[in-house]
């Protein structure tokens, strides 16, 4: 039998050396120092901060973890958890605060002590949670039933996300620059109605021999001159930029926007019908052991609701439900609650 090889290190992880690869246990006396990139088959530490890590097995963090993205093929446990995403195959347990944070298990997310505050969890089979905090500007968003996105998952989705806002600024900038030449249009045509009456009331004043009514009128016209200067100038830059943002449209590829939509589309799809078939066995469910508050978002595999009350020392179940009409508008499953 191949022995394990242990990694254990006196101190702290440094950030000099920015990559570690450890093939095996990795045992950290200190902490993980800002700027790691981290990969092991288990990792013990005391505190993570602004680290990027990557465990095939499992991670134990002693204290804090802040503002860092982790990856778990196993499990993960933690004290506190702030500012960091977290993803884990098996249950993630972290034991007195998740906040700010989002969190990913196809098992269990378990905080039957600590307090979730400002935080998204998504989990395969149950949440159970002690409090839940949120806000009308920052909801919690807690989604049952569904296996999460893996890594293709989400570059899928990302790339699809990015083409698809790239083409939205595009549209977005040919609308400005559209708007920039209609409103120095209008300008235009507005100051070419008023100079017949400008040129008559000069005409006036000459006759009057009003010098100094004239003499007075000279600041407006250098105001006016400029206004039609700077004008000229922003029409002038919208044509070209209207001009390459055409071009920019015309060889925007719609064909690789379709079809990454496609992918994206069948590969949610998938992960919804293998979530399907995972609950023949398990009922996925939320436990908040003392109270949720309102603004709190419950969403299951085709289910939604959001919470307008704080419910206290509460249980929702996703369960089947057999009414078909319900079947063929909301999906499979719905949400309940149980007091």
């Amino acid at each position: 039998m191949k022995k394990k090889q242990i990694h254990h290190i006196e101190g702290n992880l440094l950030s000099r050396k920015k990559q570690y690869n450890y093939p095996g246990q990795l045992v950290i006396d200190g902490d993980i120092e800002p700027g790691c990139q981290v990969s092991a088959d288990t990792i013990e530490v005391h505190n993570v901060s602004q680290a990027d890590i990557r465990v095939r097995s499992g991670m134990n963090v002693h204290e804090k973890v802040i503002d860092s993205s982790i990856v778990s093929g196993g499990y993960f446990e933690a004290q506190h958890v702030e500012c960091s995403t977290i993803r884990a195959e098996a249950d993630i347990k972290i034991q007195t605060l998740l906040r700010q944070s989002d969190i990913y298990t196809n098992k269990c997310c378990l905080i039957v002590s600590g307090i979730v505050e400002l935080s998204n969890i998504m989990a395969c089979r149950c949440i159970d949670v002690h409090t839940i905090i949120s806000s009308e500007d920052t909801p919690c968003t807690l989604t049952i039933g569904l296996l999460c996105p893996d890594d293709q998952d989400l570059k899928i989705r990302s790339d699809y996300l990015s083409m698809e806002r790239q083409k939205k600024q595009l549209n977005d900038d040919l609308e400005m620059v559209e708007k920039i030449i209609a409103d120095t249009l209008q300008l235009k045509e507005k100051i070419k109605s008023i100079k017949p009456s400008l040129k008559e009331k000069i005409i006036q004043l000459k006759k009057e021999k009003n010098y100094a009514a004239i003499k007075d009128l000279d600041p407006f016209f250098k105001q006016l001159n400029e206004r039609v200067e700077s004008a000229f100038m922003n029409y002038q830059k919208a044509i070209e930029d209207k001009q390459n943002l055409k071009k920019q449209m015309d060889s925007f590829d719609q064909n690789a926007l379709d079809e990454m939509r496609k992918n994206y589309l069948l590969r949610k799809k998938d992960r919804i019908e293998r979530s399907t078939q995972c609950h023949t066995d398990v009922v996925p469910f939320i436990q908040v052991r003392n109270s949720i508050s309102e603004h709190t978002r419950i969403q299951g595999l085709h289910a939604y609701r959001r919470l307008q009350e704080t419910l206290n020392d509460t249980r929702i179940e996703e369960v089947k439900t057999e009414d078909a009409e319900q079947t063929a508008s909301i999906g499979h499953y719905e949400i309940r609650l149980f007091k």
